[in-house]
């Protein structure tokens, strides 16, 4: 069943004002607890900027999964409860990580362990890539052997690569919600 324009947009609004409350009050704890990012070469933003805003973001995606498991129109999405809990725990670890990173420097090894298991939580759970398209060739159907490692090399890659540009104040958020429009 289809669950019809609604149904998005009241997701989409209780993600949205979720995010918009608990950012703020994330912001505030960041400069309480000292969890600031000074200019340098890599972050050119010009003055300190707190970090830690990936717990807005996870509460607002929170509150959308829950609110779209109640409304009904989305029976076939939450049909089984592994793939909907599987992208919650993998988010959840990956913003661990981040978190962690914002408050301690963590090694890029340890980034990328946090970030193989959350890709393998995903894997797991049942939710990958099954079908990869390669324009102007072929469609590949995958193993399930190739589907579990190109699922956790594709998280790695693309959380590498908004972790990398992550350099100026906003700059990830924007281009999240660009990619996200884009496969909505």
């Amino acid at each position: 069943m289809n669950p019809g324009w609604g149904a998005y947009a009241i997701v989409f609004v209780v993600s949205a004002t979720v995010s918009a409350i608990v950012v703020p009050l994330v912001r505030k704890l960041a400069w309480n607890i000292g969890a600031v990012v000074k200019p340098d070469v890599r972050h050119v933003h010009e003055a300190p900027t707190p970090t830690l805003g990936g717990a807005g973001l996870l509460a607002g995606f929170a509150a959308g999964m829950g609110v779209a498991a109640l409304l009904g129109g989305f029976d076939d999405v939450f049909e089984t409860a592994s793939e909907p809990l599987g992208i919650l725990v993998a988010a959840s670890l990956i913003w661990a990580v981040g978190f962690y990173d914002d408050v301690r420097d963590i090694s890029a090894p340890a980034k990328i362990a946090g970030i193989v298991l959350a890709g393998s939580v995903l894997s797991f759970a049942g939710v990958g890539l099954f079908i990869l398209r390669i324009p102007w060739l072929d469609v590949l159907v995958l193993s399930s052997d190739w589907s579990a490692l190109l699922t956790v090399v594709w998280v790695l890659v693309l959380t590498n690569a908004i972790n990398l540009i992550d350099g100026l104040d906003g700059l990830a958020g924007g281009i999240v919600a660009i990619g996200s429009f884009a496969f909505f």
